[in-house]
């Protein structure tokens, strides 16, 4: 790649990033970034509404209604990998957890939904961090 051309990848990064900023402050109850937004995968963005997109590939297709939660699962995972504290970890560990077994279950009867490979890759990530960090899932009383 020429010196040149990694003035335009960052400005056109730049330029993404604010394209996106007024999306992420108002969707979602989560509010996610415009960074967290650009780290999910495209079918996200059809639900957080991002301009100038269309076509299926930015959208969940084929899942049931429910299945809108994964993406609220992703954001907590991504929030769980930075810079936070222990508690605060643990409480996003807990609810990707929680989206994340919702989405399964809304999604086992939907054999053409789109994201059942993302959402199994997802799930095996989520349990690598929980062991990684010490996360204890709460035992039912």
């Amino acid at each position: 790649m020429n010196k040149t051309a990694h003035p335009i990848f960052a400005a056109a990064a730049f330029v993404l990033l604010f394209a996106l900023m007024p999306v992420a402050q108002s969707q979602m109850s989560q509010h996610p970034t415009a960074v967290e937004i650009a780290e999910l995968p495209h079918f996200c963005w059809g639900q957080l509404e991002v301009p100038n997109i269309s076509g299926d590939e930015f959208h969940i297709i084929g899942c049931g209604p429910a299945a809108n939660h994964y993406c609220s699962g992703l954001i907590d995972m991504l929030r769980a990998k930075g810079h936070v504290t222990k508690n605060t970890r643990m409480a996003l560990l807990g609810g990707a957890d929680a989206n994340l077994r919702y989405t399964e279950k809304a999604i086992a009867d939907y054999p053409t939904c789109n994201i059942r490979d993302h959402v199994a890759s997802s799930r095996a990530e989520l349990e690598n961090l929980m062991r990684v960090f010490g996360y204890n899932r709460p035992r039912a009383k």
